[in-house]
């Protein structure tokens, strides 16, 4: 039932951001669609106003340092460019730290890069109308979360707060995220210079922002141009067959209702995105204008951040499952020997008690990673081990951290596991 609420909600968020733009005459209605799609896609729809103001606020502030850098170098596109990697690396890397509501940060992060989408000319009243739309699709994000089915708090527990610590600074793979999708952001940045694509500094935008939510994550490619493709097509199958016979506004409410639902009902939220992005293509407008090349040539443009991103996606650092499973295993006999050794330690200075922290929220963040990677290794490959040992060996990592069992217990089910198995390359 949750899931059905979340769909109707997102779909009716989506219809209104249409509507009421159009009922208004205001431009840029898929800048609102796009960001509800983005903060959809991240989470679950938000019951909080203070979690709305939040991300308002990073929007604005995105858009004062968006507005700031093209004024620091309306000439040097360069300096510019070096300038916004700085900016993007770290809200992509307090993207991944942070163990709350992260779009915040992804927010800021787009509206930055949509500053530039046109070039410096006209950049002021081109980003205010980009800021003032965000804010609007976040506001209706918000406030159909707090009216309809709002998502209220269990007993005894505080809704959507994080547990533990709010950032976790030195996890070894957001480090590694934001590097890699600084690769992906650089060689955009390259193929937009050298190639200069019909959608300009708009390939580099989307490379990045969809980058951000698949980076390091159990996705594989071939997934992703599945759900591509099949997004893709049934846009096609409307902007042919459905598009060109609305005429009343209720018909385009109903159809953009219906295609919201069939993403966010059918998919998960986290890879949906890949299939609605198949409604901003359609470029849906108060005055539709229908021209099946710009549509192709749409087309196109997606297409080509997707091949940026799955170029990038096990490089410069592989995510495939089972090498990643392997690190989490390294990692967890480090920290816990760690743990043991200072634990071992009758009088404990300050630094023993910074490193005991540090080891114990690593410890944590290994073992939750191992539950997710151990269920994507294909072990009909890696026939030397079965989904049983790989499984056990997680539960008993998260038993040891829940204190309900022992480490040796532990190391008995890692050892029934064929780690050089494991290692072998897959092509």
């Amino acid at each position: 039932m949750q899931k059905l609420h979340f769909a109707i909600k997102t779909s009716l968020a989506l219809v209104l951001a249409y509507i009421i733009p159009f009922a208004m005459g205001w431009s840029q209605a898929n800048t609102a669609v796009i960001t509800i799609i983005l903060i959809a896609s991240a989470g679950n729809v938000s019951d909080s106003v203070t979690k709305g103001a939040i991300r308002v606020l990073g929007t604005v502030l995105g858009s004062i340092i968006g507005l700031g850098l093209i004024a620091l170098f309306p000439q040097e596109r360069m300096f510019y460019l070096i300038s916004l990697s700085i900016v993007l690396m770290i809200l992509i890397y307090l993207y991944y730290t942070y163990q709350g509501d992260s779009t915040v940060f992804m927010l800021s992060a787009m509206t930055i890069m949509m500053m530039f989408v046109n070039g410096p000319e006209n950049a002021f009243l081109y980003g205010i109308d980009k800021t003032y739309m965000t804010i609007f699709g976040i506001l209706i994000y918000t406030f159909i979360g707090i009216f309809l089915w709002p998502n209220k708090a269990k007993p005894g527990t505080i809704n959507d707060a994080p547990k533990g610590r709010m950032f976790i600074w030195l996890d070894p793979e957001y480090f590694k995220a934001t590097l890699q999708l600084m690769c992906v952001y650089w060689f955009s940045v390259a193929f937009w210079i050298y190639f200069n694509p019909p959608a300009g500094f708009l390939v580099v935008t989307l490379a990045t922002l969809i980058g951000l939510l698949t980076m390091f994550s159990p996705l594989k490619p071939t997934i992703l141009m599945i759900l591509f493709t099949a997004g893709f097509s049934f846009s096609t199958l409307m902007y042919v067959a459905v598009l060109p016979h609305l005429i009343y506004g209720w018909e385009l409410a109903l159809f953009v209702f219906m295609y919201g639902f069939i993403g966010f009902y059918f998919i998960k939220p986290q890879i949906s995105i890949f299939f609605l992005l198949g409604l901003f293509v359609l470029n849906i407008t108060n005055e539709m204008h229908y021209n099946f090349d710009t549509f192709l040539l749409t087309l196109l443009i997606f297409y080509m951040f997707l091949i940026i991103l799955m170029f990038f996606h096990n490089f410069p650092f592989s995510a495939r499952p089972e090498h990643l499973f392997g690190l989490m295993k390294e990692r967890f006999v480090k920290h816990t020997q760690a743990l043991q050794e200072i634990q071992k330690k009758e009088n404990k200075n300050f630094l023993d008690r910074l490193r005991e922290q540090h080891h114990a929220t690593q410890l944590k963040q290994t073992v939750q990673k191992m539950q997710i990677w151990h269920k994507k290794i294909d072990t009909s490959y890696f026939h030397k081990n079965s989904s049983e040992s790989l499984l056990a060996f997680a539960q008993n990592c998260m038993a040891y951290i829940k204190q309900e069992t022992t480490l040796q217990n532990c190391y008995n089910s890692m050892n029934t596991i064929d780690w050089n198995n494991l290692k072998m390359a897959k092509f």
